[in-house]
């Protein structure tokens, strides 16, 4: 059939996102680039602006699209959760892209309710029934890989740019969390810490965690379906949905208990 290539070339993708995946990308700038005539209908911009959500077409297929663009807050997981349910009631297939270093911690926000937000979140995803393709694009780490229908949630396609991380989180955090459980363990067993060999299993710790998160180690274990270059994403992405259409789609309404 007929559709609009790109108004943006997907070659630009390069230039948008880092190989190092501290560094922030606008997900938007990268959906313009994947979708035909680089139309993409907002759904609620200015609720939950750190998750993008939206309509398009793929090579004339529609699709809806969740895009990270930083850690998921209350509304970011409220406005996904509603999102879902909308592909699911339109029979429309799902992309979600992954750079996410996972949900907000803290007081204040497990106050505002953040675990029963994330929870109705992975709820809508789990009980979603029409087809999903995941793209790892960056970071994808800890619940915020389970939130975008990471390995775990069987996503009919999951594929990694080369420049991907999947963890239970950074590795200098994990770090960090580990030296906080030793030196408690020390302080309440009684013995003294030796900082020099204390540093040194922290390296080592550190740098497995480094090495077991590279995209090479984690795809060559089956966490994705493979490596693809990400100007050739749009094409992938058009052979997965015709592959998803080959049978009819129909979305689901059932999505258990979500307590409110």
């Amino acid at each position: 059939g007929h559709f609009d290539q790109p108004l943006y070339d997907p070659d630009e993708i390069l230039g948008i996102v880092s190989a190092n995946i501290r560094i922030p990308f606008d997900a938007v700038e990268v959906i313009i680039r994947l979708v035909d005539g680089s139309r993409f209908t907002q759904f609620k911009p200015l609720y939950g602006p750190n998750l993008i959500c939206g309509w398009a077409t793929i090579q004339g297929i529609p699709v809806g699209i969740l895009a990270n663009n930083n850690v998921l807050f209350p509304p970011e997981a409220n406005k996904a959760t509603q999102f879902i349910q909308l592909c699911n009631m339109r029979d429309t297939p799902i992309l979600y892209l992954h750079n996410i270093t996972g949900f907000m911690v803290g007081k204040k926000y497990e106050e505002e309710g953040i675990i029963k937000a994330g929870a109705r979140f992975i709820n809508a995803v789990s009980n979603s029934q029409v087809p999903c393709i995941t793209i790892v694009m960056g970071a994808s780490y800890g619940a915020g890989n389970y939130a975008m229908a990471g390995r775990a949630y069987n996503p009919r396609f999951l594929f990694s740019w080369p420049n991907s991380r999947c963890s239970v989180m950074g590795a200098e955090q994990l770090t960090g969390v580990l030296d906080i459980v030793m030196r408690d363990s020390a302080k309440k067993s009684g013995k003294v810490i030796d900082e020099e060999t204390a540093k040194a299993s922290m390296d080592m710790f550190q740098a497995m965690v480094e090495n077991e998160s590279d995209v090479y180690w984690t795809s060559s274990r089956c966490i994705d379906d493979g490596i693809i270059d990400p100007r050739e994403t749009r094409t992938i992405l058009g052979f997965c949905l015709s592959v998803c259409y080959n049978t009819p789609i129909k979305g689901g309404n059932l999505y258990g208990v979500s307590r409110m």
